[in-house]
Formats: C-alpha cells, structure tokens, sequence
C-alpha cells in the first residue's frame, strides 16, 4: 500500500526519514505482522532547486494493505483519524495520508520478497564506496616480473609513469584496479579481489615503497578513449561509454606483449611515498583481502625472457619433435620454471631424446611437470630444477620399460588440449578421449590435431561484461586466431571445426598447417567427408555458415565404429509427414540381425574385460553415410538391412558406409526432476509435499548409504556417481564376501564426497531422483499401431522383471521451460498378442504415435527423434491436475550468404557464437520471472514469451541467426531469488537476493554440513579385506604373484597413474597453475570445490567422466588379456595389479588403480566359476549313466 507524506524538512535527508519511519515500524506496534523487521520504501519527490534534496512531500510504500491502514490510524492527520503517535524529523511532524494512486506492484513485489536492510548499513556501505574512490594510492613504477626460487623478484618490464597513475579498490565489483591516465587514453590494471592470493607493503629505503600482489591468474586490461572530461566522469562512476578490453596493457610495447604470458601474475607497484602502504593496508582491510605480509621480494633485473633467452627457447624447440616440445612449453606455460631454468635442461632433454627417443622423453617431461607441481618451490634451494629433473630421469629410466603402448585404440586417441586465455595459453595431455570419425580416418596422425578451448584468464567460460565492449574484444582476441591460425609449440595449427557440444563450452578443433604436407589439411579433410554443395534435398546448406559448420561437426561426434554395410544393404524409406510435421524426424530403421552383428561388434572392440553378457540393443544413435539419428529394429526386415529417412541424410558420403557408434541404447537411464520441471509442475498443479517427500527419501537413501556396502552400491548407482571406475558393482561383490564398511581413508573420503556431491545437487539444483521414472529414447510407432496420445514402453534390465508401463504417464523432455513441455499421455502397458510390440518390445525406448496432427515429441521442447531422451514416470503423485497447449516451436530462421561459405566464413560464425550465446541467459531469465511473479508464475506473458525465444537460442548453432536481447524480457526487479545465487556467495546475507516465496524451495533449507555430521563413517580397519581377497583368490591361483606379471603390472600402474595425474589438472576449476583434483573425486566422477560458473563445474565433471571412463576401459583391457588366453591368466593380471596398488601406496592414482584392479578380480574368478560349471556340466552330461 501507498502512504503519501507531506511537511518533510526540506533539509532532511531520506536516510532520516528512512531511520524514523523504520523506528515506527519495527517497534512494537507493529512486532505482530512479521518475526523479521518489516521492509518498505521512501520515495522524496526531488525538487528542482539545486541546493534542496527534495521538495518536502514522498509516498511510503509498506508491503501489504493491512499494514498501510493500521499505520494510518496511528498515524494519519486525516479528517476521519485522529493521530495517536507522530514522526518527527527535524522537530517538524510529518503528515501521513491514503495516497490517490496504487502502490506500484514491482515497489511491492521488492519490499516482500526482500529482507529489510537497516540504513546504518546502506550508509556504511556506501561511505566505503566513497572513501574506496576518494582514496586512491599514487604509484611510481608499475613491474611485472618473476618470483625466483631465492626469494628475489625478477623485474622483467616496467614503466615508470610520468602521468597520473592509482592504485584504487572498487566495493561493488569487489576489484582492484591501477588507473594510468595518459593524455587522451586511461588505461587500468583490473585484478578481481578473488585472484590475490597473496600481498605485501614494505618500505625498504633501497627499494622504496613496495606493493606486491601474487596472483592466482592474469588480470585483465582495459582502455578508455576519451577526453580529460569524459575521464573524470568515468572515474566517478557517470562515464556511459565502454572500455575497450585491451589483451595487454600497452599492445603497441613488443616488451610488454612479449614478457605477458610468463610474468602476470607477480605486479609490484612503487608508491610515490609511504603513505600509500598503510592506505593499502587500511583500505585492504575493509575490502577483506588477505592481511598484507610485512616482506619486501628484493628486486632485481635478471632478463630471465628476455628476447635472446626467448629466442634460444623457441629455437631450441623447434629443434625438437613436437611431442617433445609441446611437453617443454607446457611446464613454460605452466608457469613451474622460467625460461633459463628451462634452458638448463636442453642438454639432459636433448640426451634423452637421442638414446631413447621422442616418444618416451615426452613421457618422462610429462611425468617431471607432475613432480614439479606438487614441490614447494619457496623451499627449494638454487638451482634445484635442474636437480629435480636430474632425479626424476633417473627414477624415470629405472622403472621397468615392458612393451605396453601409450593408451590409445580405434575407439580411443590421445589428445592434445590448448586453453587460450586472452593474455596466455595453457597447454594441457594428451588425454585418452572417445574417438571420432575423423580421428579414425587418420590414425597416425593423431599429433597433428589439438582441441582448443577459448577461456577466462581464470579459466571459466568467456562472459560478458556490460562495462566492456564485449564484440570488439571478442574479435581481438578469438576471431583473430580463429581466421590467422595459433602457434603452439613451434608449429602453427589452422582452424578446422567443432563438434555441437564443444562448441557450447567454445571449444574448437586445429589441425596442423603443414605446407608440405597437405594430406591432413583443412580442404583435405572436409573433401573426405563428403560433399556439402548442390545437395537435391538442401541445396543452400552451404550458404548458411552455421549449418555448414553444424554438417561438418557429425564427423567430430564421439563415436565407436562398427560394421560397414554394402550399399545393396541400404534402403531409403519415406518420412511419415502430415502438414508440415514429420512424425519420423530423425529415426530410420534395422533389421535384427544388423543391430546384433553391431552389438557384437562393439563388444569385440573391448578385450573380455570390458564385455557384459547382455542381449543386444533395439536403437543406436548413429552417423552414417552423411545422416545423423537413431536407428530402431524393425522385425519385418530380414538379413542384413539399414533404412534411411530423408530427415536423416544431412550431406552424401556414399563411400563412408560404416555404421558409426555414438549411442547403443542397452539399459534405461534415470529420471531425475530438476528446477525448471519442478517449477512448471507446482504451478499445473502438483502439491509441493510430493517433491519434498521425495527430497526426504533421498535424503534418506544417503544416511543408509554408509550402513553396508550393498547400500552404498545402491546410492552410487542411483545418483550415476563412481561409473567410470565401476564402484557399484565392486561394492556388491564386497557385500558378496561378507565383508562391511572399513576404516579407509580413501573409501571414506571417496563416500564423503559421492554423499556431498548428492546433497549439493539437492539444494542448489533440485535434482531429486524419481523412483519409478526413466528416461528413454524416442523412437517412432513405424507398424502405425499407436493411437494418438499413447505411447509404449518397455524397461528391461539384466537379472530384472521385464516392465511394462501402463496407464496415465507424465512425459517431459530436458530442457523444459514452457507449460506445454510437459504432458500426460497413455501406456498400453504389456503388448496383446499379435502386435508388433508383442514381437519386438523394443526395449529401453519409448515409442511415440505416428497418428495424429502433430507428433507429441514436437509438444516437449521443440523435440524429435534424431536421438532426443525423454522423461517418463507413471508415478500418480507427479500427475499434473492441469494441463497447456504445447508452444509452437517455429523453425528459427537460417542466416544465408549470397555465396557458398567458406571455412573462414564457419571460422567468423564461431567467433559470432561466443559473442552472442544467450541460451543460458534465456533459461536463467525464464526461471528467475516465474519466481518473481507470484501471482501468474509460469503462465507470465513473459514467460510463456520466452519459451520461442530459448527455442531459437537452442537453434542458433545450426541457424547461425542469433537472439536480439531486445527479445529477453528484462527481470521484474533487480533482486534474484536465493537459488539463483552462485555457490560462492551467501545469499542470505546479500541484498542482491531475496528469499523465494515457493515452498518447494524453502522446504529445503537444509545445511550440508548438518547432513554429513549426522552420518557415521567409522568403521573396524580394512585388514579383513587383504584377508578375505586372499583368501578367495587362492582357491583359483597362487598367493605370490609370478614376476612377470608384477613388472607388466608396474608398467601399467605407472602409466595409468601418470595420465590420471593429467586428467585430474586438467579439470580442475580453480586456476591457480597447482591446482588439481584429487584421486577421490576423480573415482567418483564429482568435484568438490565451489565454482561461480555452474556450467563451468557441470562440463569439466562431464569430461572428467568421459576421460577417466575411457582410461579405465583401456586399464582393464590390458589386465582382461586376450581371447584365447585362459581365465587364470587374466586374475594372475588383475591380482598383480592389487598387489602393486599396495606396494606403490603413497604413490598418486594407487588407491584408484587397487579399485580397478579389484573389480577385475571379481570379474575373472566369476568367469572362471561359470566356465568350471559349465565344464562341470559338460562332463556330467557325458558321464555313463
């Protein structure tokens, strides 16, 4: 309600009138409407007199009508009320009554939904920003420079300012900069608070007056254009112009330009006088960073980059083969030595490549820089690199070299990553990667690709910042190595293309500019792929940039190859259309015997190890021939059979006729409900008890978790967590042995972390396992059996009852953020005698209706058939008592050429991707107004807006047509519900978050720490493991492992060790240059450490599965030995192997590599069981009756 307020002392401020109105309302005439102080908002109305603040009259705006009229009578002049209490400001009463105009809604929405900030604070907070700005510390020289290992600092560039330069620290973006006016340019230093990890003030009469900063990443560097006025207007906070983010502090200083990558993240500043430590240490304190150290590097000037000692460095590397040379400049690039202490190990690198060769000195520098990360280098006296490498080599070189091979196959390649930073590059493997066709096209060409991923200094994804010209910065920075190429190592890479995946995460493909050799080159490479032009069924496909380059990334999906199919083999069937819907979007078909001989296929590609006894899969997600989608078994087709739909023929490679892999589709996959799904059924109707019932459940399934193996095995597999490394299965078997829990220090920590992993997407991200839920690939009803609406699905799961969903069934598909992604349609449950479905269940899909005049996977998102999962659960609870229309989800429009594109023009629309990617703003925004309006929720106009508009942000990569943020509709206030919070700040104690009002939200105000405190983990130790495994083994083999399989065993462990060492830095998300995961959170596949990106964390876990999954597959390949090599050989492997995990127990990635080991184990004593009993049969069979 709005109060309107006259007779306000002209010379009051609002914080006084605020401060007597709050005296008012939180005092006891009003202590009954809410527990927490009430919150409202003054408004003075301003006066036009320069001198005055406002005119003497404002409204008041108090959250709700009741509370407007209670205050009233108590305080209201009015005719009909006579005052009881007054408000005096200044001696004067102010007068209060009913204003002519309603509240405005979002004054109100702001005043409920926020907690009231007392204006003692508002003005401390805004006193400190003042006195940040008004203070700022006058510098001298600007270094940038090098800690040495004795505790010098290297001054590398410098420049000492005859103009205006400043050190300042800025509150509401919490950042430090140093501002440098010159003439015409202002130019600043811009170091976010969370970067300085460490800082020192001293003044040394030699030295000066020091200010160092020790940096976790480079800062940023930023210029503004302007004249002396504009400056000053920027300065106080009133410039509207952008800076332009430069990628260094002065481009046009080849000294700086060439110094930057290796000297960031140590600055030390020189302050005009003494004044300015103290000023750095009193302001410091009130920003909160770390107390500066009384300690003063002493500064020299050793030229350690300088242009000779580059120059050496850069010849020296060209000299070597590249695998060498890409392992030298990442411990350059990685910032663990500089560059003379690198020169001081040619000779020894140099020797080792000429008596052992290129392949193992890059293993042995690989495995140096994991050694030199993890020393203390401030303990470390003069000249200890050298040292350290010395000793490493020669513990290299005496561990017993067995002729294992790098871990590579056809469905594995070793790959090279670059993080390019704006100012530097990270260099990073090769790490064991899936394969993709193009790798398989060049097996030996392997070195010639390396993946490059445009990234923050601080390693998050690339954001924009609505200070800086982001486009201009952009095409600085990514466009330029895009369309000119990027040296790495010495040799110069040209851009080749992205897969669809990668591309989100702004991570593309090079591939090597050889010019005498252009057999694996850019044109080279696409011709072999196929032709993109003059295509019949889409002949503008090359005039669209984006859908060119969307064309080309099938090639570089993460497939396993197969069989190849004769062309006689392939048919081309029709789509099944209706107007202009295509009920088979995306899905073809194939006969039984085809989808068997690929599953065996498949499984022959892994050693016996890696096999499971189980039926073959009825949909493959494949690449094929140019077409892209699913392929379903249809029972009518006999022999060897593949057909083909228009909708899945995307460019002609008629001679690619192999049948790749990206997808078999053999066990259903869980349904877990998230926010946006969560949100959109509350408001159809679903009561919020369901869901909190089901987080309680959870809740629950963790705090048994620690009770018994069995229930461990069941938590880890019920949230997908440990599945690279098989930790559910193994955690059965141990339930199998009789054996509990045991006092690990690694098994513990490992559950610690899989319990808070679970917590944590609990809380922050809603993602709540549903019991009797799936989610499913869709397929098409080809036999046209289905009615309209209904649906079949069959779940069948090894050593399970087959499952028939039948009856009403809640269906969505990830992501959902309209009314109409979520529908309720019909199971015909188990199939009657004589339909299709009696013969063939397809299992493990969810087959959709042809009927109709729409197909209902276009109702969820927009989908198709092409691959596209689906949610399904026939839980009543979750059943929705209402029902919406599906959205429309008309096609984006394509961006077009009026010419055929070239790789430049795929190379510029990626450049124009990172810069105008806005789907997840579009999610974010749609979620955030659903909170905020509270009376329409997801029925918001702006809402339901959105849901075309995410739609053609879904379809931007293929489209090339980006979204105009005219068409995001702006927030209904400024303030984010508590959830939208990043993990990094406390939203309950920031202003910029409010506490949402849904209840299935508040009803989860649950403490992490509280959960785990509850939890018991103590338990006897694991010495009744050794014990038991002994045991159990020595009835098939002997207890002492042979030699033989020992040193294999070593061989293997040190490898395997090495390359989990790289996986586990290579996804860690803080940037400090030691930073890396440990050896539990890679076994369970989660990361620990908070993230201010949420994607961040999601796509370097997803990477961290997929490369530790595919590490682990090739580990138990080479324990699993050959076909023809009998049972007992592979437990001799696999018991070796546990037997080296606890000789090497203080060596990284031991535990894990015993954890592999130990699940091979398992493996091999019940194969030998089953082929003994199958033996036993056998001869029983044959026995005399």
């Amino acid at each position: 309600m709005e109060i309107f307020m006259a007779n306000i002392h002209l010379r009051a401020t609002k914080f006084q009138v605020q401060s007597s109105i709050a005296q008012v309302l939180h005092g006891p005439l009003f202590s009954h409407y809410s527990s927490s102080p009430l919150n409202f908002e003054v408004r003075l109305f301003s006066s036009q007199d320069f001198d005055l603040e406002h005119i003497g009259k404002g409204v008041l705006t108090v959250p709700t009508e009741e509370i407007g009229i209670a205050f009233l009578q108590e305080f209201s002049g009015a005719p009909t009320w006579v005052p009881r209490y007054f408000v005096h400001i200044h001696g004067m009463p102010v007068t209060f009554a009913p204003s002519k105009r309603a509240a405005r809604w979002h004054v109100v929405e702001k005043i409920l939904r926020l907690p009231y900030v007392d204006v003692d604070d508002i003005q401390r907070q805004q006193k400190l920003a003042k006195e940040l700005q008004s203070s700022p510390i006058s510098i001298r020289t600007i270094q940038f420079g090098w800690e040495t290992r004795d505790r010098s600092f290297s001054v590398e560039w410098e420049r000492e300012s005859s103009y205006d330069c400043r050190l300042v620290f800025g509150a509401e973006r919490r950042e430090l900069r140093v501002d440098i006016l010159e003439g015409p340019n202002f130019r600043s230093i811009v170091v976010p608070l969370s970067r300085i990890q460490w800082s020192a003030a001293r003044h040394e009469e030699s030295q000066g007056s020091i200010i160092f900063l020790s940096l976790s990443s480079p800062p940023s560097f930023e210029r503004l254009d302007s004249s002396e006025m504009r400056v000053r207007q920027y300065v106080n906070g009133a410039s509207g112009q952008k800076q332009e983010r430069l990628l260094a502090l002065y481009p046009e200083d080849r000294d700086h330009v060439r110094i930057l990558p290796y000297t960031s993240i140590a600055i030390r500043l020189v302050c005009k006088d003494k004044k300015g430590l103290s000023e750095f240490r009193r302001l410091g304190q009130q920003v909160h960073i770390p107390v500066p150290r009384n300690f003063c590097h002493w500064a020299e000037y050793r030229n350690l980059f300088s242009t000779t000692n580059l120059t050496r460095y850069h010849f020296w590397l060209n000299s070597l083969d590249w695998s060498v040379a890409f392992q030298v400049e990442a411990i350059s690039r990685s910032l663990l030595a500089d560059v003379q202490e690198i020169l001081g190990i040619q000779h020894f690198v140099d020797r080792t490549v000429r008596y052992h060769g290129s392949a193992l000195a890059s293993e042995l520098l690989r495995n140096f820089a994991n050694q030199v990360s993890v020393v203390d280098a401030s303990t470390d006296t003069e000249g200890s690199f050298q040292e350290l490498y010395i000793r490493c080599e020669q513990d290299f070189l005496q561990t017993p070299r067995s002729p294992i091979q790098r871990f590579s196959s056809d469905e594995s390649f070793q790959c090279y990553h670059v993080s390019v930073t704006p100012t530097t590059m990270k260099l990073e493997g090769p790490l064991p990667e899936r394969s993709n066709r193009v790798m398989r096209m060049y097996p030996d060409d392997h070195d010639r690709f390396i993946r490059v991923s445009f990234v923050e200094e601080n390693h998050l994804q690339y954001q924009h910042n609505r200070d800086v010209d982001g486009p201009a910065f952009v095409n600085t920075w990514v466009r330029r190595i895009l369309l000119d190429g990027i040296s790495v190592a010495g040799l110069r890479f040209q851009f080749l293309a992205y897969s669809q995946s990668a591309l989100k995460s702004h991570a593309v493909w090079f591939v090597l500019d050889d010019p005498w050799d252009r057999r694996v080159s850019v044109p080279s490479i696409i011709k072999q792929l196929g032709t993109f032009d003059n295509l019949p069924f889409d002949e503008t496909l090359v005039y669209c940039p984006a859908r060119y380059g969307a064309r080309i990334s099938q090639a570089f999906t993460a497939t396993d190859s197969s069989i190849v199919v004769e062309a006689e083999e392939i048919m081309i069937l029709k789509d099944i259309k209706k107007n202009r819907w295509c009920f088979t979007d995306g899905v073809g078909t194939i006969s039984r015997e085809l989808a068997r001989e690929i599953w065996m296929e498949l499984r022959k590609k892994g050693k016996r190890a890696t096999r499971r006894a189980i039926t073959h899969p009825r949909a493959f997600q494949v690449r094929f021939m140019g077409s892209k989608g699913m392929l379903s078994v249809d029972h009518k087709l006999s022999g060897r059979a593949i057909c083909l739909r228009p909708s899945m023929i995307k460019f002609e490679a008629p001679e690619s006729r192999e049948v790749e892999i990206a997808r078999a589709f053999f066990r259903p996959s869980k349904f877990y409900l998230n926010r946006p799904l969560i949100m959109i059924l509350e408001d159809l109707g679903v009561p919020y008890h369901v869901f909190e019932n089901l987080q309680k459940a959870a809740v629950r399934e963790v705090e048994m978790s620690t009770k018994s193996f069995e229930r461990a095995a069941h938590m880890f597999e019920q949230f997908g967590l440990g599945t690279s490394f098989r930790l559910p299965s193994i955690l059965l078997n141990l339930h199998k042995l009789g054996l509990s829990p045991f006092k690990d220090d690694f098994y513990q920590q490992m559950s610690e972390f899989a319990i808070h992993h679970i917590l944590r997407d609990l809380k922050h991200h809603a993602r709540i396992p549903v019991p009797d839920g799936y989610t499913l690939v869709g397929v098409a009803d080809v036999h046209n059996y289905l009615d309209e609406y209904e649906v079949f699905a069959c779940i069948a799961v090894q050593d399970k009852p087959v499952i028939y969903l039948e009856g009403p069934v809640l269906i969505s598909r990830s992501p959902t953020i309209h009314p109409g992604d979520v529908q309720v349609v019909h199971a015909i449950g188990r199939p009657p005698s004589g339909s299709p479905f009696a013969v063939e269940p397809l299992p493990n899909t969810v087959v959709f209706s042809t009927k109709g005049e729409r197909p209902l996977p276009s109702y969820l998102g927009g989908g198709d058939l092409d691959g596209d999962l689906y949610n399904v659960t026939t839980m009543p609870e979750l059943l929705p008592s209402n029902a919406f229309d599906p959205a429309a989800y008309i096609p984006a429009p394509k961006k077009f050429l009026d010419r055929p594109s070239t790789m430049n023009d795929v190379a510029e629309f990626v450049a124009d991707y990172i810069i105008s990617d806005v789907l997840g703003l579009v999610a974010v925004t749609w979620l955030i107004i659903a909170d905020q309006s509270h009376e329409d929720g997801i029925f918001d106009p702006d809402c339901l807006a959105l849901g075309q508009v995410h739609s053609d942000a879904v379809d931007y990569p293929k489209s090339g047509q980006p979204i105009s943020m005219d068409e995001i509709p702006k927030l209904k206030f400024k303030s984010r519900p508590d959830w939208n919070a990043p993990e990094t700040v406390d939203a309950a104690s920031s202003a910029n978050f409010y506490q949402t009002r849904r209840q299935f939200q508040t009803s989860w105000d649950f403490r992490l720490d509280d959960v785990l405190e509850r939890l018991s983990l103590d338990a006897p130790a694991d010495e009744n493991l050794a014990l038991a495994l002994e045991e159990r083994v020595s009835d098939f083999i002997d207890r002492e492992p042979d030699r033989n399989y020992m040193s294999m065993a070593i061989e293997l462990f040190h490898k395997y060790a090495m390359d989990l060492q790289s996986i586990c830095a290579a996804n860690a998300i803080s940037p400090h240059r030691l930073a890396t995961l440990t050896e539990e959170e890679a076994v369970v596949g989660t990361i620990v450490a908070k993230c201010s990106q949420k994607r961040k964390r999601k796509d370097n876990m997803a990477q961290l599965r997929e490369q530790t999954n595919t590490l682990v597959k090739t580990v138990r390949d080479m324990l699993g030995g050959e076909d023809d090599e009998p049972y007992e050989e592979w437990l001799h492997s696999a018991w070796a192997a546990w037997k080296v995990s606890r000789l090497q127990s203080e060596t990284f990635g031991s535990k894990s590599f015993g954890w592999i080991a130990l699940g091979e184990i398992f493996d091999a004593i019940k194969a030998i069981e089953q082929e003994r009993s199958q033996w036993g049969f056998w001869f029983r069979s044959k026995a005399p009756s």
